[in-house]
């Protein structure tokens, strides 16, 4: 089966008031199925080396040079099969209802589908086919149910399939079959690995990751240019259709 598999996490809050930073990021990889085995051992064996422990290590208490050390190592391991792939956004200039925790959680279902999307428009461009399947990977904490409103993994099947009447831009279309599986992180490196780069990204907009090492060690990746996100967008677009 040619199957995809694409690992999520965030950095940031997506609050105007958050007191750290203006952004929000989503930032994790997408891999090929055949790879995403030996990408989580190698992460298994990279804390071992670095940190002498198995358990989860956050990379908020990491140094800006161990996860240098910890994304060059994957990348130059799994050079073609390893893909980071990140969407930033600046909060404040977000036309949203901050103060409905529904529509909150629904542009932050709208960016995951955007992320997807990338991921996927990413590896046609690389492998030259479609895959009949996606496998999306997030931290069991982004878990959230809107009463009335389609659950997230129905939310991007149905975009997939133009099957949103209120949908008024179609970046893309795919016929693969996309399931969303919620994680622990502590229990999934594929996870871990996704708040490293996400966690980068996050220090890289806020000056605490030097901007010239992130880009060197991401380069040949093409993730260095930003994802074009609408200027306006409503919670209207996420409406159940039955």
């Amino acid at each position: 089966m040619d199957k995809i598999i694409i690992y999520i996490d965030d950095s940031g809050q997506l609050h105007p008031n958050y007191p750290h930073s203006d952004v929000f990021v989503y930032g994790g990889y997408w891999t090929t199925e055949d790879a995403n085995d030996n990408i989580i051992k190698y992460y298994g064996i990279l804390k071992r080396q670095i940190f002498h422990k198995n358990h989860e290590i956050k990379a908020s208490n990491m140094t800006e040079s161990i996860k240098t050390k910890i994304i060059k190592r994957l990348k130059n391991t799994f050079q073609d099969e390893f893909n980071p792939i990140f969407v930033s956004v600046d909060v404040k200039s977000l036309k949203i209802d901050f103060s409905s925790k529904q529509n909150v959680q629904l542009h932050k279902n709208y960016l995951i589908r955007r992320y997807i999307e990338h991921a996927v428009k990413h590896k046609r461009s690389l492998l030259g086919n479609d895959s009949t399947a996606v496998d999306v990977h997030i931290d069991d904490q982004s878990k959230t149910k809107l009463e009335n409103y389609d659950s997230l993994e129905r939310y991007i099947n149905k975009c997939m399939r133009g099957k949103y009447n209120s949908d008024k831009h179609m970046w893309m279309n795919s016929k693969a079959s996309f399931s969303v599986k919620y994680e622990d992180s502590k229990m999934s490196n594929g996870i871990q690995i996704a708040d490293v780069l996400a966690n980068s990204k996050m220090d890289y907009h806020i000056g605490k990751f030097h901007k010239i090492n992130l880009k060197t060690v991401m380069i040949n990746k093409n993730i260095n240019k930003p994802l074009k996100l609408p200027k306006y967008w409503t919670s209207s677009e996420l409406k159940s259709r039955n």
